[in-house]
């Protein structure tokens, strides 16, 4: 038995052997991407930046376009410009499809109704791409070099990205029927990687704490609470909303009895973030989270809720 055993390990590590030796082998190089690849990206970021104006206070057409020309040029000047020529006809498509703002406020009564809004932002978004590809041909740094394999830079698209985060939070605990009340703080590295560039996949470890009052009505005494963590994160993007679906193992010890308990987490989070500045995304947002500890032996079931605040920052180099 044994010996057979060992035939199939060899015959598992040659195939798997074989396997690396036909990816790694040289003289074959991977197929370069399609433009189309690039000129997606390029529409995700446009999207980003005018979102981003617009949440500062758009009012001004040709001042607004001048307050976003470094962030344009940015995606712009890396993006080869065949897949700045698709993009192009992406958000012209796109704001055909809308209609004219103007128009459509007329029709709507003079008022700025969802139809015009969505046409005034398809309008905007091609405004400034449209600005950004003249631009382009002659402000370009020459250090810069376009990429066919351009990935955006307002998302995490097709790459990693390290994400540190840290926030307060209120808490309730609820052990055998009788509820506490306290408050703590939180702080988390993630890894995480995007797909697509609306959807993020992240898994980390997490350190948190808080002091909440002993149970019983007439209780001032404070007991310390801490709950290391392994989160794990579905994050949902929506331009500069994000959306987080969290699950994953909890434990929790005390000052005064260091017995772990274990459990776990549901929760979600919404957040908003802001342009990327030097390789750096941040974001602020709320969370509300629900835990689930076993009883251990020294400490009863236990469950607690928490909801706070969040803040964050994330970098992909």
């Amino acid at each position: 038995m044994e010996g057979a055993d060992g035939v199939v390990r060899g015959k598992v590590l040659l195939l798997g052997f074989l396997m690396v030796a036909l990816v790694a082998r040289p003289g074959v190089a991977a197929e370069p991407p399609e433009p189309a690849y690039a000129a997606r990206s390029l529409v995700l970021d446009i999207e980003r930046i005018v979102d981003d104006e617009e949440s500062a206070g758009w009012f001004v057409d040709d001042d607004a376009i001048v307050s976003m020309k470094r962030s344009l040029l940015e995606s712009v000047c890396r993006t080869p410009p065949v897949a700045r020529d698709l993009a192009l006809a992406e958000l012209k498509r796109a704001s055909a499809r809308e209609g004219s703002a103007r128009s459509l406020y007329e029709a709507e009564g003079r008022k700025v109704t969802a139809l015009v809004e969505r046409a005034r932002v398809a309008e905007r978004r091609l405004l400034a791409l449209r600005t950004a590809n003249g631009w382009a041909r002659e402000q370009c740094p020459i250090w810069v070099e376009a990429d066919a394999a351009f990935r955006g830079r307002q998302t995490d698209r097709d790459r990693f990205a390290l994400h540190l985060e840290s926030g307060g939070n209120a808490q309730i605990r609820i052990t055998e029927g009788t509820a506490t009340i306290g408050a703590g703080g939180v702080g988390r590295l993630l890894l995480g990687h995007g797909f697509g560039g609306d959807l993020s996949l992240l898994v980390g470890l997490e350190f948190g704490g808080g002091a909440m009052l002993r149970p019983g009505a007439d209780s001032t005494e404070f007991v310390v609470n801490y709950f290391p963590a392994i989160p794990v994160v579905l994050r949902l993007h929506d331009i500069a909303w994000h959306y987080d679906f969290e699950l994953g193992p909890v434990a929790l010890f005390q000052a005064d009895n260091e017995r772990l308990s274990y459990g776990f987490r549901v929760g979600g989070a919404v957040g908003l973030s802001g342009l990327k500045t030097r390789g750096v995304v941040p974001w602020a947002g709320a969370v509300l989270m629900f835990e689930h500890y076993f009883p251990n032996g020294r400490r009863a079931a236990t469950e607690f809720l928490r909801g706070g605040v969040r803040v964050g920052v994330s970098w992909d180099g």
